[in-house]
């Protein structure tokens, strides 16, 4: 059947038979009036067969019954999505994404609703094509740069014999540049472990203070290397919150580390911890060139750089880890900065972890 005219109901079938995902559409009582081609593909019932029939008879859904999203979608007027698996008139089971809305005539009055569902093997093709990327750059692209850096190292400490000035200079150019590139690839793989959920945090009891003078610690070589001081503000009563010890120091790690190289010499950053009822809020401020207006919204975006990151190596990794381990833990990540007045950066985590 072709379109007619484009307000004609062949038109609006005609779309329907033509969109790539499954659609099925039913009346008030949930018998199916309308099927597309990706839907009889998808659940082994031809149209013909289908209008008519209960809509859980043909879907077959792990979702059928009380959390329908059909029936939640035309009771509640709001659109539902939800992952389900179909167990098709052929036996087989295909794991899906549903997305359920009511259809309304121009008064409001229900007509009944309209489900699409599309197959999610393709995507679940990509996602274990991902992991095993991830584990491949872990194994085969880290562990060679980490292995030159060692034997750098003890070229460096003489272990084979002497070095001239001029080979020394070399020797330690290579190896600052390696270690640069090892963090590029640790931040890389961090963040891609993270995104792909193969690391997830392990909470455990932290105490505030304890632990972000620990990061500090940590940091404050390369803040003494710029004459940077370090300040900080703590409330008088102990702090606890639940988080995952490695997560938490290398965020906080990074938005230190991230103060301090944009910051001007002899200058101050500030690391502010407060209590907020059930979250604990950080705040590390610097005294840096400040960010744009323009840059603001997307300073935690993958690889992304602003104008203020110029002359600064990195790859732009550090903020979207941040972001990542803060959204893990289900917390808040947001910034506060003008230009030529600092930038602060806030996050909050929880002081307990919502059970799953």
């Amino acid at each position: 059947m072709s379109p007619k005219h484009p307000d004609s109901a062949e038109w609006s079938h005609f779309i329907i038979q033509s969109i790539a995902d499954g659609v099925i559409t039913v009346d008030g009582k949930m018998h199916i009036t309308d099927l597309n081609r990706a839907g009889e593909r998808l659940t082994g019932f031809s149209r013909e067969e289908a209008i008519g029939l209960f809509c859980g008879d043909v879907l077959r859904s792990s979702m059928c019954g009380r959390e329908c999203p059909l029936k939640m979608a035309m009771s509640t007027g709001e659109t539902v999505s939800r992952e389900a698996v179909l167990n098709n008139r052929l036996g087989e089971k295909i794991e899906v994404t549903l997305s359920a809305s009511a259809l309304r005539d121009d008064q409001g009055n229900l007509l009944g609703g309209v489900e699409t569902f599309r197959d999610l093997a393709p995507l679940k093709h990509l996602e274990n094509e991902r992991h095993q990327l991830v584990s491949m750059f872990a194994h085969d692209l880290k562990a060679p740069v980490v292995g030159m850096a060692g034997l750098l190292s003890r070229l460096l400490r003489g272990k084979v014999g002497q070095l001239s000035e001029e080979q020394r200079a070399y020797l330690e150019t290579i190896h600052r540049e390696l270690q640069q590139l090892e963090k590029l690839i640790t931040n890389f793989l961090d963040y891609s472990r993270l995104d792909l959920h193969i690391i997830t945090p392990v909470p455990s009891a932290l105490q505030a203070e304890q632990a972000c003078q620990e990061v500090i610690e940590r940091v404050t070589p390369m803040a003494e290397a710029k004459e940077i001081a370090i300040q900080t503000e703590f409330p008088r009563e102990i702090l606890v919150l639940q988080a995952d010890p490695l997560l938490f120091h290398r965020a906080l790690a990074n938005l230190l580390e991230n103060a301090i190289k944009y910051s001007p010499r002899q200058s101050l950053v500030t690391l502010q911890v407060r209590d907020r009822g059930e979250k604990v809020e950080f705040a590390v401020r610097d005294q840096g060139p400040g960010i744009s207006p323009r840059d603001l919204p997307h300073l935690f975006e993958l690889f992304y750089r602003g104008k203020g990151a110029e002359g600064e190596k990195g790859l732009g990794l550090g903020l979207a880890i941040v972001k990542r381990i803060v959204e893990a833990h289900q917390g808040r990540l947001w910034v506060e900065s003008e230009p030529g007045r600092g930038t602060t950066i806030f996050f909050t985590l929880p002081k307990e972890l919502p059970a799953d």
